[in-house]
């Protein structure tokens, strides 16, 4: 057990740093009442940024989890630079709305659909964002952030976040699916994340289907199953059945093939 000049030498030097701070006092008991102290909320700031084909989402948070500010932009994905300029504005943005300048924020998680390859310093199998799968990606956005960052697969984060507040608190090992603009995966086993061996454990869109072709280019560009059970493979099948569907839904199918062409 550490001594008590020890553990108040301790308390002193993360008083000063600012990560903990006084909380109030003991009352009740017997003999003097003893400070309490608790982490300081303050001490840190942290950003999550979400990239997707439609949505760029973004929000700032203190060291104990609790949000502060967020923001929702669609997502300007005519080239990997445009991306990346609007990554920067919304995330400077966000530690204006909270108030506090951007070098407090330590550090920023980047989640976006593919597989991030840190020896290469680039993501793969991202092809719904153009040009994001391009050498030397994760440099243009540290430089644009000017922070510490990390790159994740954005299904992978939606599984840790569900692990953190949701259907998966508490729980050792679970699968979360995703269906969406693409088709992914996140894997918790044994209560940790799994990527698998080249970090592609949840790409499970590029599963072969009956009747499908694997050696079609589209097939090998977005998968047999992302293609079929992803929101423009449903929308397109809809489509050839003769379904009419609302002008909103047709734009979004339309936008979505000109980006699996880019």
């Amino acid at each position: 057990a550490l001594s008590k000049p020890t553990v108040s030498l301790a308390l002193a030097a993360l008083v000063d740093s600012g990560l903990v701070r006084e909380a109030g006092r003991t009352s009740g008991g017997k003999g003097p009442t003893a400070v309490l102290y608790e982490l300081n909320p303050q001490a840190g700031w942290v950003v999550g940024i979400d990239v997707g084909r439609d949505w760029v989402r973004a929000a700032i948070a203190d060291v104990t989890g609790q949000f502060v500010a967020r923001r929702d932009e669609r997502a300007r994905v005519r080239s990997a630079k445009t991306l990346i300029t609007q990554i920067g504005a919304i995330a400077h943005g966000l530690a204006a709305d909270a108030g506090i300048k951007w070098r407090q924020v330590t550090f920023a998680t980047v989640g976006s659909p593919g597989v991030f390859e840190p020896e290469r310093g680039q993501v793969a199998l991202a092809y719904s964002l153009p040009g994001w799968g391009r050498q030397g990606l994760v440099e243009l956005v540290q430089e644009e952030l000017g922070t510490n960052i990390a790159f994740e697969n954005d299904v992978n984060l939606a599984a840790l976040g569900e692990q953190w507040r949701g259907l998966g608190k508490g729980v050792d090992n679970f699968v979360y699916l995703h269906l969406g603009t693409g088709v992914g995966m996140g894997m918790v086993l044994n209560g940790e994340l799994y990527r698998g061996g080249s970090g592609a454990a949840g790409e499970v869109g590029y599963l072969p289907l009956s009747g499908t072709d694997t050696k079609d280019p589209s097939s090998l560009r977005r998968g047999p199953l992302d293609s079929a059970a992803s929101a423009t493979g449903v929308v397109a099948e809809a489509m050839r059945l003769g379904m009419e569907l609302p002008l909103t839904a047709k734009h979004v199918f339309e936008e979505a093939r000109k980006g699996d062409r880019a």
